[in-house]
């Protein structure tokens, strides 16, 4: 018996230690687990670690290539700059030190971080029309957020001066029947030189015979956005010239692809842009409205004395007023036509042609010749715009019967100072009008308009309530005309900069690909 509770208590014992051991043992197992994992995570979090240094290593490595490349670039623009300098005075400074002033406003343009816009027109002040007005005051309004530059021909072989804006000129020939001069710019050397030095981000053609022919080239060249703007129904002009239907047809067809190849296409009124849809373009186009500087505006008494006196003016009687270029395409012999029939049987008016032209012996003679002296007045060239102002503000009503004009700068400079405007109905200048309501619209007749004119002589008050209108409803400024322009400039650029941005993410995608 005994024996056999030494051997029972032998096995407990020997049990008991086994399954401590077991329990011992489960516990070292789950240890070692731990540690497994916990040298697994550090592992882990080592590799991590040295993946961010190596992508900091990198970064820095590129901060620094970049930096390299361009403090290179920057070497290399400062190289080019020396050149072009040295270049510029040996081949330009030396002739003249006009051009020494020219180059400097050209290095400026090009490194003061402003986009350039390069105007092209065909004719330039001293010559003074319609386009020149409405490229003043673009160039004008436009350099509170553009570099701007002219570039037009010299006016019988001189440069016109200004402290206004920056204007390149190139030669040219005065075509003294046309009033105008026919430029040249791919003959002229030195002005090609400065607009080869000239960096430029936007060209803006408003004519395109030469000088719009070589801004849309030149556009091409260089891959930048054109634009141009329609001012005249050239086939009229055309037909007028040669006579002949098929060849102005097939001239209007030649001017017409200028238009066709630029960015945006852009006119001042829905009649203008379906005189262009007429002459076969199909693309859109952007209304811009013309403008007028002037502001209504109270003068001294005896100041405006003066300029009347000056003028021969008569403020006590009925006044009509012209204003514009003495030319045949104007209508002006209509108006001496019309106002000779009205003289006899109403003389209690005066009629003024402000402005000048080639015109303006004959019409002079023709004056003469009616007995017309007494009550017609010209005033020639004004500059002054106050002198203007004042003549303008006591006149009663505007005789502009053109049916050449795609629209009338001068019904707006009229409308500021409640002027209304008498014109020929289904032509540009009426575009926008409302006949006896803001303005008066007469079929394209010289007994129609003799009549109209005696009607409106003795309604002098239903005359001043129609101008009031026209105030209201067809005066607008400069300022917010090229409020409207600024929005397609940026349009365009926008266009140019999402081409080349598409242009350089395809090379990089090439460049990675070959790597």
């Amino acid at each position: 018996m005994r024996e056999e509770k030494i051997k029972k208590s032998a096995t407990v014992n020997r049990l008991k230690k086994s399954y401590k051991f077991n329990f011992a043992l489960q516990d070292d197992v789950s240890a070692m687990q731990k540690q497994k994992e916990t040298i697994k995570q550090q592992k882990t979090i080592n590799k991590q670690r040295k993946k961010d240094i190596k992508e900091d290593i990198e970064f820095f490595d590129n901060v620094i290539h970049y930096r390299k490349i361009a403090k290179k670039a920057t070497k290399t623009k400062e190289k080019e700059n020396n050149r072009r300098i040295r270049k510029c005075n040996k081949e330009i400074l030396s002739k003249d030190p006009d051009f020494k002033e020219i180059f400097l406003t050209i290095d400026e343009f090009n490194n003061n971080g402003k986009k350039t816009i390069a105007y092209f027109i065909d004719s330039f002040f001293p010559v003074i029309d319609g386009v020149v007005a409405v490229l003043d005051n673009y160039a004008k309004y436009m350099q509170k957020y553009y570099n701007v530059v002219i570039c037009a021909p010299k006016h019988k072989n001189t440069c016109f001066k200004t402290d206004k804006y920056f204007v390149l000129q190139c030669d040219a020939i005065y075509l003294k029947s046309q009033g105008y001069d026919l430029a040249f710019p791919q003959l002229d050397p030195v002005f090609l030189k400065y607009i080869n030095l000239l960096k430029i981000d936007l060209v803006h053609i408003q004519a395109p015979f030469n000088m719009g022919s070589f801004g849309l080239s030149l556009a091409k060249k260089r891959k930048i956005p054109s634009l141009s703007t329609f001012h005249s129904q050239f086939k009229q002009n055309f037909y007028n010239a040669v006579k002949s239907e098929v060849i102005a047809q097939w001239l209007t067809s030649i001017i017409m692809n200028v238009y066709r190849k630029t960015t945006y296409t852009i006119t001042m009124n829905t009649f203008a842009r379906d005189v262009m849809k007429e002459y076969g373009l199909r693309k859109n186009v952007e209304i811009v409205p013309n403008a007028t500087n002037l502001k209504e505006k109270n003068f001294d008494p005896k100041y405006e004395e003066e300029i009347l006196k000056k003028h021969g003016i008569d403020k006590d009687v009925f006044n009509m007023i012209y204003i514009g270029r003495f030319v045949e395409v104007k209508n002006v012999y209509f108006i001496i036509d019309v106002i000779s029939e009205v003289y006899k049987k109403n003389p209690n008016f005066n009629f003024i042609f402000l402005g000048f032209g080639p015109e303006q012996s004959k019409m002079q003679r023709i004056i003469k010749k009616n007995g017309l002296e007494k009550i017609v007045k010209f005033t020639g060239k004004i500059d002054s715009v106050d002198e203007k102002s004042v003549i303008i503000k006591h006149s009663n009503l505007l005789f502009f019967p053109s049916v050449y004009d795609t629209d009338g700068i001068v019904k707006i400079e009229c409308a500021c100072y409640s002027v209304p405007t008498l014109t020929i109905e289904n032509t540009g200048v009426a575009c926008n009008m409302k006949d006896n309501h803001n303005g008066f619209i007469e079929k394209n007749s010289k007994q129609a308009f003799v009549k109209r004119i005696e009607y409106l002589l003795k309604n002098v008050d239903f005359v001043k309530k129609v101008g009031e209108n026209a105030k209201i409803e067809l005066y607008i400024t400069w300022e917010g005309a090229c409020e409207i322009l600024n929005e397609i400039y940026k349009k365009a650029l926008n266009k140019k900069y999402l081409k080349n941005k598409i242009k350089n993410t395809q090379k990089q995608i090439k460049n990675t690909n070959a790597k």
